[in-house]
């Protein structure tokens, strides 16, 4: 399939030219047959050598893309692709998505001192996490290909570590760092155009009007409310929500010190470097409003360029709707994991929902219940829920309290029955799980790692073949992750 370059050729000052480093030494790890099978790729051929030399894009015009980004709070003007490099985009039937190498060696935004590599283990777990959430419904990046390239790197400690390369598909690499970028490096024509890009490429069903500016805003901010309440109802902390990592589309992308919570803290936090806690998973619905209005900075001059305080009063109405969008979504997405029937639940009944559904994780935090497992029990055995806590009686008014809720909105048992069954999974990418699994990648043997894969991939169907990837040990509370770079 041959690969276009749209992007970059109708906006060169948002890329650079950059020239992969694979080793002749590389080879596939693993092709994700599924999504070549999406794009109308052979994953047979993808595995063979002119495959390898697709996938890595011998004889393209490739580019590392720039952009800006909040960084924990803190603006780096010039950021960019340090370590990736954008190879095309592939026109499907249904859409246009960015084929990009992640650990792929040094292009113009590298820092100094970086070998712009990756390790194989940072690879598989962007690989992984991606699969999972693409399973629970959860809008993403995906990985095509994780490729092991025969060289070492040094991250998490002085012993070395293999090396891989990512084959990334994603509907775009448009962030909020790329217009934080083209903001304070383009002419206002061209980001007008760059508005009008964004929203012919993830909002074609949309007619923008006249401002395309205010338009761009109020779909991304929709889409991202609605996005982190997904990932928030299944658990996930995402780890590093800075503005170079809040995609336009809509997408989860780049996942480095990523985790799905096992016991339940409104505190988790995953990243090494988080020491402060900014993006916990309490944090995220904030700091990803937080980073809309760092997106709203970079098109006021455009939403309004006569008058800023009306620019400032329209956008700020879309930030002030933010939190109304995410929290219906949220309150849908718990809803179903409780087995209620949103629909019915309006004026007194839904106040009582919202404040169940707060009241639930309130519990799950005071005792450290584990998320996944505790909303699992939920849906298959709730007269085991009692069993988790050292009073009982705790937990069996909590369920007299659920079973009231149900009644007051209608929700019949078969109903709650069905909505629990495809919102509660039975499989996530357990921490020390997958862990033990990257270690073994690394060690050349990928079977863990392709079990896990495969339960996270039908995370909704229990097995008896996978029973030991349903639970966590209890040490996983310990647990933290690096960002591989």
């Amino acid at each position: 399939m041959n690969l276009e370059h749209i992007y970059t050729s109708t906006f060169p000052e948002l890329a650079l030219p950059a020239e992969p480093e694979v080793p002749a030494a590389t080879t596939g790890h693993w092709i994700n047959k599924d999504l070549a099978v999406e794009l109308g790729l052979d994953a047979t051929w993808l595995a063979s050598a002119d495959g390898l030399r697709w996938l890595t894009g011998t004889d393209e015009m490739t580019v590392a893309l720039a952009y800006s980004g909040h960084q924990f709070g803190h603006l780096s003007p010039i950021l960019g692709d340090g370590r990736a490099h954008l190879l095309g985009e592939v026109t499907t039937s249904e859409k246009r998505v960015d084929i990009h190498l992640k650990g792929s060696g040094l292009t113009p935004f590298s820092r100094p001192g970086s070998d712009g590599k990756a390790p194989l283990s940072a690879v598989w777990r962007e690989a992984v996490i991606g699969e999972a959430l693409h399973a629970l419904g959860v809008p993403t990046s995906r990985a095509l290909a994780v490729l092991e390239t025969g060289e070492t790197v040094r991250r998490r400690s002085p012993l070395p570590e293999p090396a891989g390369i990512l084959v990334r598909v994603a509907d775009s690499h448009l962030r909020v760092g790329t217009f934080q970028y083209a903001y304070m490096n383009m002419g206002s024509d061209q980001r007008i155009e760059l508005s009008g890009y964004a929203l012919s490429r993830h909002y074609p069903q949309i007619t923008p009007g006249n401002n395309l500016a205010l338009t761009l805003l109020q779909l991304v901010a929709e889409r991202q409310a609605q996005l982190v309440a997904q990932w928030m109802g299944m658990g996930f902390v995402h780890g590093v929500l800075n503005t170079d990592n809040v995609s336009i589309s809509g997408h989860a992308i780049d996942f480095g010190p990523c985790a799905f919570i096992d016991g339940f803290s409104h505190e988790a936090v995953y990243s090494s470097i988080d020491r402060g806690g900014r993006y916990a998973y309490r944090n995220q619905p904030d700091i990803t409003q937080w980073n809309l209005a760092r997106f709203a900075e970079s098109l006021l001059d455009l939403i309004d360029s006569a008058d800023p305080n009306r620019a400032v009063h329209l956008a700020t109405d879309v930030l002030a709707h933010f939190e109304e969008i995410y929290q219906d979504a949220r309150t849908r997405i718990f809803a179903a994991k409780l087995g209620v029937t949103v629909e019915d639940a309006a004026g007194a009944s839904s106040e009582r929902l919202v404040a169940f559904i707060d009241r639930t994780l309130d519990l799950l935090n005071e005792y450290t219940l584990d998320f996944t497992g505790f909303f699992r029990m939920l849906t298959d055995a709730p007269d085991q829920l009692v069993e988790l806590l050292p009073a009982s009686e705790v937990m069996e008014d909590w369920l007299a309290d659920l079973a009231a809720l149900r009644q007051d909105t209608g929700t019949a048992p078969d109903r709650a029955e069905g909505l629990m069954q495809t919102a509660n999974p039975v499989y996530i990418p357990r921490n020390l799980h997958l862990e033990a699994a990257l270690r073994a990648a690394e060690g050349g043997d990928t079977v863990p790692i392709l079990r896990l894969l495969d339960a996270v991939r039908q995370p909704f169907t229990r097995r008896p073949d996978l029973e030991d990837l349903e639970t966590a040990p209890a040490r996983s509370r310990f647990f933290t992750s690096f960002c591989g770079t």
